[in-house]
C-alpha cells in the first residue's frame, strides 16, 4: 500500500446494540466512527479521531479506540440528555434495519468552544460522518487546509448545506438507501453526479448496498462499476462505514483500486462481528493483487436498472392466509428496488367455487405474466401446490427461481434440486436474487 497521511476520522461514538431472536444473546459494541476505525485497523493504518460522545463514555471510547490505532482522540462535543444508544432490529438489512436511538428526542449536543489548533495542524485529509451535531460549527473548528471525504448517507439535509462548508470536499460517498439518494439520484448515476456539481467534487461514491457501488470521477465524467462480494450477512451495521475508511486508506492506488479494495473489506465485515476474524479477511485479501481482486468478480446490479427487472411472486398470496414470510419478502425485495408482480392481486383472486372457463383465463394471466418476468421469488408456505406448479413452470421455461421456504415445508428434490437458491434464510435467497438478476444482464450484454 502507499504511504498515506494520517487520517482525522470525525463524529459521534454511540453503543450499538442489536435485538436477536429469543434464546440468543443480544449483541452490543461501539458504534459510530468505531466502525470506520475497525477499518482503518484491519488495514494497518493509524488514524486520529475528532469525537462528539456522551461524558460517560468518553474514557472507554479512547481506550476502545487507542487499542485500533488511533493516535490521537480530540473531543469535539458532548452528548447530553440521551445515552446515544441505537437498537438495531434487522441486522442483516434485508428490509430496512428499523434503527431506534433510545431518546433521541432529547438528545443535545454542545460543541467544545476552542480546539488548539496545533493538536489538527498536521492532518491532511478527515473522514466525516455527519450526525446530531452542526456540521458546520465542527468544520469551523477544523483546519481550511483539509480536504474532506464525507459519508452523506445520513444526517445531511441538503446538497447546499455541505456547499457552506470552509474546505474542500474531495469525496462524498452516499447509500441507496439514505433519504437524502432517494431525494437527488434514483435516477442514476450521472443525475445523481449533477446535484452534487456545485460541489466541484474529485469522486462521487454511490454504494449501493448487496449491486455494488459506483465511482464517478467529476474531471472526466467517467463512472467505473465495481461488484459486490455477497456472503452469508452476520451483521450489516457499519458496512457502509468500514467501505470509507478502507477507500481512504487506499486512495494512494487511485480511486478505483480504492473502491475495489473497499467493496472487499465491507463484504469481510459483513461476514463477523468479530474484530480479529475481520482483520483476518482482510490481511487475506491484500495478499491479491489489483488484478487478482478484479478476476474474481462478483456482483454489480445497479440501483436504477433493478426497476426493469421484474420479479414473479410464487406464494399463497391470499386473503385470510398467513402471509407474514409473503409480505417479510416483498418488503425486502421492494426495500432492494425490485419490481415486484403479486398475481393475485394483479390478476384477482378467484372464489373457491370458480368455474373452469374462469379458473383457465385467469391461469393464463398469470402463466403469462410469469414468462414475462426475469425470476420467479417463491415462498410455498404451507405447501401450496399452486406455487409448486409455479417454480416448475418457471424451470420448465429457463426463468430462474429462488425458493424462500422459512419452515422448510418444500424440501422436496424436485424443488430444492431445480432452483437456482433453496433456503430458509431470506438474506440468502436475497443474495441469490442479486446474483441471477447480475448474471442475467450480463448475459444481455
Amino acid at each position: 500500500m502507499s504511504e498515506t497521511p494520517l487520517p482525522l476520522l470525525v463524529g459521534e461514538i454511540f453503543v450499538d446494540v442489536t435485538i436477536t431472536p429469543p434464546g440468543e444473546e443480544n449483541k452490543l459494541r461501539l458504534g459510530g466512527i468505531a466502525h470506520a476505525a475497525r477499518g482503518f485497523w484491519a488495514q494497518g493504518v493509524s488514524f486520529a479521531a475528532a469525537v462528539v460522545v456522551p461524558e460517560y463514555l468518553e474514557k472507554s471510547a479512547e481506550d476502545y479506540l487507542s487499542k485500533f490505532g488511533c493516535k490521537k482522540c480530540i473531543t469535539l462535543g458532548h452528548v447530553s440528555g440521551a445515552p446515544n444508544v441505537i437498537l438495531i432490529f434487522d441486522a442483516t438489512e434485508v428490509d430496512d434495519q428499523n434503527y431506534e436511538t433510545l431518546l433521541r428526542e432529547e438528545k443535545t449536543i454542545t460543541l467544545s468552544k476552542e480546539i488548539d489548533a496545533n493538536e489538527l495542524a498536521e492532518f491532511t485529509d478527515a473522514l466525516i460522518f455527519p450526525g446530531s451535531y452542526d456540521l458546520a460549527a465542527v468544520c469551523d473548528r477544523l483546519p481550511a487546509s483539509l480536504r474532506l471525504h464525507i459519508d452523506a448517507a445520513y444526517d445531511v439535509q441538503s446538497v447546499g448545506n455541505l456547499g457552506k462548508l470552509r474546505q474542500k470536499i474531495e469525496t462524498i460517498f452516499i447509500s441507496t438507501s439514505s433519504q437524502l439518494f432517494k431525494e437527488t439520484g434514483t435516477l442514476g448515476i450521472e443525475a445523481l453526479a449533477s446535484s452534487f456539481a456545485e460541489l466541484k467534487l474529485n469522486v462521487l461514491v454511490l454504494k449501493e448496498n448487496r449491486g455494488g457501488c459506483r465511482l464517478h470521477t467529476s474531471l472526466t465524467g467517467a463512472t467505473e462499476g465495481i461488484p459486490a462480494q455477497l456472503g452469508a450477512t452476520v451483521n450489516s451495521v457499519g458496512v457502509g462505514d468500514v467501505f470509507d475508511a478502507t477507500y481512504l486508506a487506499h486512495l494512494g492506488e487511485g480511486p478505483v483500486e480504492a473502491a475495489w479494495r473497499a467493496a472487499s473489506a465491507s463484504s469481510a465485515y459483513a461476514q463477523t462481528t468479530e474484530p480479529d476474524i475481520f482483520q483476518t479477511y482482510v490481511r487475506r485479501d491484500a495478499k491479491l493483487s489489483f488484478l487478482q481482486l478484479k478476476e474474481l468478480g462478483g456482483t454489480f446490479l445497479p440501483w436504477e436498472q433493478r426497476r426493469t427487472l421484474q420479479i414473479y411472486l410464487a406464494a399463497p398470496d391470499f386473503t385470510g392466509s398467513d402471509r407474514r414470510a409473503i409480505e417479510r419478502a416483498v418488503s425486502a425485495l421492494k426495500y432492494h428496488n425490485f419490481h415486484v408482480h403479486r398475481p393475485v392481486t394483479e390478476n384477482g383472486e378467484l372464489p373457491r367455487d370458480s368455474d373452469h372457463i374462469t379458473l383457465a383465463m385467469t391461469y393464463r394471466k398469470d402463466v403469462d405474466l410469469l414468462k414475462a418476468c426475469k425470476l420467479v421469488f417463491a415462498v410455498p408456505t404451507g405447501r401450496d401446490p399452486g406455487t409448486l406448479v409455479e417454480i416448475g413452470l418457471a424451470i420448465a421455461h429457463g426463468i430462474p427461481v429462488v425458493v424462500y421456504d422459512p419452515d422448510a415445508e418444500c424440501t422436496n428434490t424436485m424443488v430444492v434440486g431445480g432452483s437456482n437458491c433453496y433456503s430458509r434464510n431470506l438474506d440468502t435467497c436475497l443474495n441469490a436474487t442479486f446474483d441471477c438478476l447480475s448474471q442475467s444482464i450480463g448475459k444481455a450484454q
